[in-house]
């Protein structure tokens, strides 16, 4: 039988291993491909003197964003807490109603896809090993 301390362990080695990953990889490769509508808004956001460069625990802000939903969408996986999709999902269309951001669709709808899936993953490695160490 695990306790907590065993349990929160190995959530945190699959967590930072997988974000490590994800952020120097995956999310890393669909930054550079849709660069170009990026790029774009950082000139008009420039223009218009709204861009946030702030750093938040030494990541971009979008970084940390990303990292937070992440582990939000694992935590409640992980303690039988499947209607944060629910929660999810409003708070993505929540945000983004207000923005005025010209970047494509695609980009937040692929990105966000991405994070729903690397959490399920943690989820599945999580109850993986903690199998394998019984």
């Amino acid at each position: 039988m695990y306790t907590i301390i065993h349990k929160i362990l190995i959530f945190a080695i699959v967590f930072l291993i997988g974000e490590l990953i994800a952020n120097y990889t995956w999310f890393k490769y669909l930054k550079q491909y849709f660069s170009k509508s990026v790029e774009a808004q950082e000139i008009s956001e420039v223009n218009n003197k709204t861009e946030n460069t702030s750093k938040f625990l030494l990541f971009n802000i979008s970084t940390f964003k990303g990292v937070m939903e992440r582990f939000v969408i694992a935590t409640c996986l992980i303690s039988n807490f499947p209607t944060i999709f629910i929660v999810f999902g409003t708070l993505k269309l929540g945000t983004r109603i207000s923005d005025n951001r010209d970047i494509k669709n695609d980009y937040f709808l692929i990105g966000n896809l991405s994070s729903i899936i690397i959490s399920v993953f943690y989820y599945k490695c999580f109850n993986y090993f903690l199998e394998l160490s019984k």
